[in-house]
């Protein structure tokens, strides 16, 4: 056994300081988060010393009261904000191609924009050597006003799909 420490006794000793640093590090983290928690009691406990128990709980509760009313006041005010972004476009999914065969570089594109009702437009921008044409098919609920190629479809499954996520 002694042969054994006189043979890896600078190793043990090094393996030691730093399992002894861990803990004092994992020591100092524990205790700041400790501190930040017992933060706000500080304050409560303040609070008690100066007024009593039965003014702090009432200050307190005044708080939560205040709190409480100032949703209940703007709570109307927070259906209408998310409302509006229901009707954002959030969703979009994109699909670059070659839609003639003398032209390369995938410059024609197909793009869905959807909002959170899975309305919005289907843009398509089909482009050639000599002319390019664009157009735009409304989506209602997911579905399309007209058929779609299959680029097409393909864009408008990844802005249903990135509104999934």
């Amino acid at each position: 056994m002694n042969a054994f420490f006189d043979a890896h006794g600078g190793l043990m000793i090094v393996i030691s300081l730093c399992i002894g640093a861990a803990a004092l590090a994992l020591s100092a983290v524990l205790l700041a988060q400790v501190s930040r928690l017992r933060r706000p009691f500080r304050s409560m406990a303040a609070l008690h010393r100066e007024t009593g128990t039965e003014e702090s709980l009432r200050t307190l509760l005044k708080g939560v009261d205040e709190n409480r009313e100032f949703i209940r006041r703007h709570s109307e005010q927070f259906k209408v904000v998310m409302n509006l972004i229901d009707g954002c476009f959030s969703g979009m999914g994109m699909v670059r191609y070659n839609a003639f065969e003398d032209i390369g570089g995938n410059q024609s594109f197909s793009l869905g924009i959807l909002d959170r009702r899975r309305n919005g437009w289907m843009l398509t921008s089909l482009v050639g050597r000599t002319s390019t044409r664009a157009y735009a098919i409304e989506v209602k609920d997911g579905t399309p006003s007209r058929d779609l190629s299959e680029e097409e479809r393909e864009a408008l499954g990844c802005a249903i799909r990135s509104l999934e996520s």
